[in-house]
């Protein structure tokens, strides 16, 4: 087939369905008796190259619709053959260049198709709001940043360059800023060398650019550069701020960006003092600041974020931190690292910051901990802090709070190659340092030797979440590991557990055999599990083993929705428990009992 009429039909649904809406007066009726205003704000929503192929061959009103002048054409090319960029190109784009609003253009089909002559980005686009460019090299873009200038409603630029030996960012750069109307831009290189010898603003012609997108690296004095070029700027997002040279010192041109009020840093590798004289001297004001850093654990300092905080970012609401850490033979804990627990202290608590812990062995080739300050009050026990009413009186049958600033450790991973070396042995200094109350396992897979050695290390726990039981086991447990496990069931103060997903019973035993003192339980049961059968074994267990056990929770498959009055039955026929309070809510239930 010929590939322009293959893209024609490939919005229909088939040459049946069209012959049936021709013949069918009632929807034909119904459809043009709505006002043509709801039909614009219909197109407003499509690509305009899918809009034409829909609507220009129903009828002389959708002609009629579609070239009417005020409808606002928003056209995207990407992944096209070349016939059909040819076709869409000078029957579709050419011909309406002056009512065409957004351009998405993916710029790799110059290589893909040499032969190509579409369109010129120039001055006949005169609505053109939005333009995105992708896969564009630089010398290709130098011409059409030219010709954006004549281009007065142009407020929001988007450039994807693929240089892989970049020029002229300069230029470029310069350009972009020279566009009056301008108020987003984004510009993304992908180069890992890439600098920047741009000068710092001197004209008294300034951008207007608010929101300014750097997704490339750049060191901090380079941005400080940039930045001198955007005095309106309200919102700074850039993908990695690498450590500034010393020689190339451009401090000196930091001024105060007075509705600067976000940033976001991607990766920034620049040291916290540089950082520190940054953000003081550029944005006051602040209100939102996340940022993720590594190589300089000085930015573990809480003392010194709360100096940087109460004295310069008095506005500042949400705080999104993260400070990444190599687990190799290098990571020492240092003297911020004993410091700590100053996270804790009532300045972020008050704030509603609270600090936590990540794990990631699964990082790439390398183990990673990260250390997070965030305004993120989630708890993975989501249940346990909810008052579930069962009756007029509002009797809870969930009494258990856990509170949302709890100190938690999440762990995205952990190793179960026997090689491995040892978790506890590597990280447990500076978890000892850190009183840990949630313990969050979010990997499907896991040892439970690594599950016995981190626990050993986390003696303030009392809550416990585990996304999956599906244990791997390369060898037996240890003689040593099992003498912890006896030693950790009898010691530690677990006392909430939740499993998200449970596939045996055996997952159940050995949560019970590590928390002896569990007083409430959640699980997430899978179709393999006979939801009687569970509660059976939950409440025989608690007689012999959990004493302390009096809640129970459990997701149930939609295909065991109406069972709550089997379970009743079941409870009282076989006496498993007494005084106890049952309820259903959604797929979840819920059991409370007291001895």
């Amino acid at each position: 087939m010929n590939p322009v009429k293959r893209w024609l039909n490939a919005y229909d649904s088939s040459n049946e369905k069209n012959k049936k809406l021709k013949s069918d007066k009632t929807t034909i009726n119904c459809l043009e008796n709505l006002p043509n205003e709801i039909f614009y704000e219909v197109f407003d929503y499509l690509d305009g190259c899918k809009l034409f192929n829909a609507f220009s061959n129903l009828n002389t009103r959708f002609q009629y619709l579609l070239a009417c002048t005020s409808i606002r054409l928003k056209i995207r090319l990407i992944y096209e053959s070349e016939t059909v960029l040819q076709y869409l190109s000078d029957h579709i784009i050419i011909p309406n260049k002056n009512r065409i609003v957004s351009l998405n253009l993916s710029a790799d089909y110059r290589y893909y198709y040499p032969n190509l002559n579409l369109f010129d980005i120039d001055s006949s686009f005169v609505r053109l709001e939005s333009l995105q460019l992708y896969n564009i090299q630089s010398n290709q873009l130098i011409p059409i940043l030219i010709s954006l200038i004549s281009l007065n409603r142009l407020s929001s630029l988007t450039i994807d360059c693929i240089d892989d030996d970049p020029y002229d960012i300069d230029n470029i750069y310069r350009m972009i800023f020279n566009l009056s109307i301008l108020r987003y831009t984004k510009l993304s290189y992908y180069s890992f060398d890439l600098p920047i010898p741009l000068s710092i603003a001197t004209s008294t012609r300034y951008s207007h650019v608010e929101y300014l997108v750097v997704d490339h690296r750049c060191t901090l004095n380079e941005l400080i550069v940039i930045l001198s070029y955007t005095p309106q700027l309200c919102r700074l997002t850039c993908r990695e701020i690498n450590e500034s040279n010393e020689e190339d010192d451009t401090k000196h041109a930091l001024s105060a960006i007075f509705k600067l009020t976000y940033i976001s840093i991607g990766k920034c590798h620049a040291k916290f003092d540089e950082l520190i004289l940054f953000i003081t001297k550029i944005s006051r004001q602040l209100q939102v600041l996340h940022m993720t850093s590594s190589q300089d654990v000085t930015y573990l300092d809480a003392d010194r974020w709360q100096r940087l905080i109460s004295r310069y970012l008095l506005n500042l609401r949400i705080l999104e931190f993260k400070y990444e850490e190599f687990i190799d033979d290098d990571l020492e804990v240092t003297l911020y690292h004993e410091r700590i627990d100053r996270f804790y202290s009532s300045f972020w608590t008050k704030r509603k910051w609270y600090f936590r812990l990540h794990i990631d062995t699964g990082y790439v080739l390398d183990d990673l901990i990260v250390y997070s300050v965030s305004s993120d009050r989630k708890n993975p026990i989501s249940n346990m802090d909810e008052n579930i009413s069962l009756n007029e009186h509002d009797e809870s049958i969930l009494s258990l709070q856990v509170l949302s600033e709890t100190n938690q450790l999440t762990i995205i991973d952990l190793p179960h190659i026997d090689n491995d070396p040892s978790l506890s042995a590597t990280i447990g200094p500076i978890l000892l340092l850190v009183p840990i109350t949630c313990l969050n396992i979010t990997c499907w897979k896991i040892f439970i030797g690594s599950l016995i050695e981190l626990v050993v290390c986390l003696p303030n726990l009392n809550s416990l979440v585990v996304s999956s039981l599906t244990m791997i086991k390369p060898r037996c447990l240890s003689v040593e590991e099992t003498t912890a496990l006896r030693w950790l069931s009898k010691n530690n103060v677990i006392t909430k557990v939740k499993l998200h997903r449970m596939n045996d019973l055996a997952e159940i035993q050995f949560l019970f055999d590590l928390c002896s003192s569990m007083e409430y339980l959640e699980v997430d049961c899978t179709d393999k599990i006979c939801p009687k059968q569970l509660l059976r074994f939950i409440l025989m267990k608690n007689i012999k083993s959990i004493p302390k056990l009096s809640s129970f929770c459990f997701g149930i498959s939609v295909k065991k929705q109406n069972i709550i009055d089997e379970l009743i039955t079941m409870i009282n026929l076989e006496q498993l428990c007494h005084n106890y309070t049952i309820k259903q809510i959604q797929n979840k239930i819920y059991l409370r009992w007291t001895r």
